[in-house]
């Protein structure tokens, strides 16, 4: 019996950074971009907008490539939503990854981690914009 190769659900680029998403997960992520006064829609179909942590450029193709991560401000293992679009924003891979390292797991234990992640709350309602 031969081994089988597990079908990956993201793919990335190797030339952008980017990554392929599944439609579930890539209709969310067009959903919150449209939610956020940094990201326009360009002619070449991209949505190209800005990392709710360091402002960093952010794209988001119609077909499912990104180089965003889905940022969920108040940690789910911490009871934020996981359909509230203003508990999510998109994010750059490394600042989403720093942030669940270091601030998630303390939340709302430890003093920083809760202002981090308040800061990240007003940011987010600075950027809302009705979709």
């Amino acid at each position: 019996m031969g081994l089988k190769k597990k079908d990956k659900k993201s793919r990335r680029d190797r030339n952008t950074g980017d990554r392929s998403h599944g439609s579930a997960r890539l209709e969310l992520i067009l959903m919150i971009a449209a939610t956020d006064k940094t990201f326009e829609r360009s002619t070449d179909g991209f949505w190209y907008g800005r990392c709710l942590h360091c402002s960093s450029s952010l794209r988001v193709g119609a077909t499912g490539q990104t180089s965003a991560s889905i940022e969920h401000i108040v940690p789910v293992s911490a009871g934020g939503s996981n359909s509230d679009m203003l508990n999510m924003a998109l994010a750059c891979i490394s600042c989403n990854s720093e942030k669940g390292v270091r601030h998630d797991p303390n939340y709302p234990r430890d003093p920083r981690a809760v202002e981090v992640i308040e800061s990240l709350l007003q940011r987010r309602l600075k950027r809302w914009r009705e979709a």
